[in-house]
């Protein structure tokens, strides 16, 4: 999951970008959220502090604030090494200073033209995502699971549980954030995931490391996302063996 931020000063043009950032998220169905949208530095950092997943920050350089953008910028370096900063600004002079601030800023985008804009953001959006995939597959397990017509790869940390859709064919897969439905076969995960997740029912197939408790009497097991998933008669001896 990428958390997306955005600090702009101006509320029509911070509207403009989030409009275009929750457009791309949506269309392209990108594992990526709006975290927050604002004209205060101190609440974005605020809102970084209270996450652990990596960000994108859409920033603007010149902020009528208690610090710039590109102080900020090397504010969110502190807490979020490895984000990505992109500078949207009307003034293209200062893309050479954003340098001398070393933030490492993936992109620098004019935003005197409309159109021009929407395609920058959606472009910095799809090479962010595709960036964070490469991480991803480079360190821990991963799922790739297709929705849509799109491939969309899944860190084991980040799920919870498989479970069967009630639209044939097709199961949904629940995360720390979100649930999405896509085509597949519970056998085919159960196969590929291995031993780190456990079949307890039928239908539900869970992460034994996102397990938070299991309620045996009542044959459940909550994640812990605090989401519950039931624990079948036929299943009960092998989970209790296993978790």
């Amino acid at each position: 999951m990428i958390d997306v931020y955005i600090c702009e000063d101006i509320k029509e043009q911070r509207d403009i970008i989030a409009h275009y950032v929750k457009a791309a998220i949506l269309i392209q169905e990108y594992d990526m959220k709006l975290r927050i949208s604002t004209d205060n530095p101190e609440e974005l950092i605020e809102q970084l502090k209270k996450s652990e997943n990596t960000g994108l920050y859409f920033l603007d350089i010149d902020l009528k604030a208690s610090k710039n953008g590109l102080m900020l910028a090397k504010e969110i370096r502190e807490y979020d090494p490895r984000g990505f900063i992109v500078f949207i600004t009307s003034h293209s002079e200062m893309s050479f200073i954003t340098f001398q601030y070393k933030v490492e800023a993936l992109d620098f985008i004019l935003k005197d033209d409309p159109h021009q804009l929407q395609h920058r953001i959606c472009e910095c959006i799809e090479n962010v995502n595709r960036k964070y995939m490469k991480i991803s597959r480079g360190g821990g397990k991963t799922i790739t699971i297709t929705r849509g017509g799109r491939k969309l790869t899944l860190a084991y940390d980040d799920i919870m549980f498989f479970e069967t859709s009630v639209n044939e064919h097709k199961l949904v897969v629940h995360t720390k954030n979100k649930s999405m439905e896509f085509f597949g076969k519970m056998k085919d995960i159960e196969d590929e995931v291995g031993t780190d997740f456990i079949r307890c029912h039928r239908a539900y197939l869970v992460n034994k490391n996102n397990v938070k408790e299991v309620l045996y009497a009542d044959k459940v097991i909550i994640m812990k996302n605090e989401a519950e998933c039931p624990i079948s008669h036929r299943m009960f001896g092998h989970v209790r063996s296993q978790i």
